[in-house]
């Protein structure tokens, strides 16, 4: 089974749960959703109980059986140990063990969210929560990023009220901590944007978006690839409320960025004296990149036709971001595509086209004879 990116397999065998094993009072409880549990299985001789197989099968590809083996010692009784200075040293290693897999739950999680795949994970953020209310504490500003990654992994799904419930627990934590970063808060704003636009409460999400855009924007600049991704939100709900105008307004910011970030990425002769080369993007940022920049290439072929410049602009800032990602068959299909419309356009000595036939020889592609096209 291949969902997404992620290649599935089968956890081990589980048996049927005996209700009369538990102990008197004690309630068997899913280890992913909380419900009554029917099943078990053993990683490592640590049993786990489940509501079903599926959720069992669920939980085991999101995260279990990346972390099965590093459960064992956590999941075991703690012994008996009559020194003080021992049981410190041993509670101290036990909190090292969360924190890490705290980091290494939310970054699975983050992956499969990255490529789509909302349900496997949510099982990772699961834990990370989990995880992270041992180590913190409810309300902590610490619980904030695992709130917002089941919030979003709920919205991917289409499961508003968990959605909602999660982005208000983490909108508690926030208020409860004022000092947390910009970028936690324009996380925050985003997510509640997102959750407002898909239930058709427009004017609210721009107002959360607009929030997004401002705390993105103290954290790291109007002009940053992070904060673009508020911008694209917000052309969304424009296009939803037949403000084509404001969508498109919105697009040329993001390309815009994002342009100027990769290329300044793949060239350092295109940074400005005295200006720091821009961070090199994470797997995450790339994806977002190319989601964002090829839902624009379809917006302004719809809205502006597929020769606009404008268009041709957008395919040559997503074919940059494919060279970068070092997929330079795409890449090139998409730099090809967008030579012809500057050479249309623009015309074959256009400061611009030659720009950007300098880039399509220097990803190793050849300069398309565009004048044996014209009619």
């Amino acid at each position: 089974l291949r969902r997404g990116f992620a290649m599935t397999s089968r956890p081990p065998p589980s048996q049927k749960l005996n209700p009369l094993a538990a102990a008197k009072g004690q309630k068997l409880t899913c280890e992913l959703t909380g419900k009554p549990a029917t099943i078990v299985v053993s990683y490592f001789g640590v049993p786990y109980n489940y509501s079903d197989r599926p959720t069992l099968e669920l939980d085991w590809n999101g995260i279990k059986s990346k972390i099965a083996q590093l459960l064992v010692p956590l999941r075991q009784p703690p012994s008996v140990i009559p020194s003080v200075e021992e049981r410190e040293r041993q509670e101290a290693n036990v909190r090292k063990s969360k924190l890490a897999l705290i980091d290494l739950c939310r970054m699975e999680a983050t992956k499969f969210l990255v490529h789509g795949d909302f349900e496997l994970s949510i099982p990772g953020a699961v834990q990370a929560l989990r995880f992270s209310l041992d180590v913190y504490g409810a309300g902590k500003i610490e619980l904030v990023p695992c709130y917002l990654l089941l919030a979003e992994a709920n919205l991917g799904l289409g499961r508003h009220k968990q959605a909602e419930e999660y982005l208000s627990l983490a909108n508690w934590s926030i208020l409860k901590n004022p000092d947390c970063s910009n970028r936690t808060k324009s996380q925050l704003y985003r997510n509640f944007g997102k959750l407002y636009a898909s239930q058709g409460k427009h004017e609210e999400a721009l107002r959360q978006l607009a929030n997004d855009v401002y705390f993105s924007s103290l954290q790291v600049g109007p002009e940053h690839i992070e904060t673009a991704g508020g911008y694209y939100y917000l052309a969304t709900v424009f296009y939803l409320q037949h403000r084509l105008d404001c969508a498109l307004a919105m697009c040329d910011k993001v390309v815009d960025v994002w342009f100027k970030h990769v290329s300044a990425l793949l060239d350092s002769r295109r940074l400005r004296p005295g200006q720091e080369p821009p961070e090199p993007l994470g797997e995450s940022q790339l994806m977002d990149g190319l989601q964002t920049l090829t839902k624009i290439v379809a917006l302004r072929e719809e809205s502006m036709g597929p020769d606009h410049i404008t268009t041709g602009e957008a395919l040559y800032t997503v074919s940059l971001v494919y060279w970068y990602a070092k997929d330079n068959q795409r890449a090139l299909q998409l730099m090809e595509k967008a030579y012809l419309i500057y050479f249309y356009e623009l015309g074959e000595e256009s400061p611009r086209t030659q720009e950007l036939v300098q880039s399509l020889i220097a990803a190793g592609g050849t300069v398309p004879d565009a004048a044996a096209l014209l009619p």
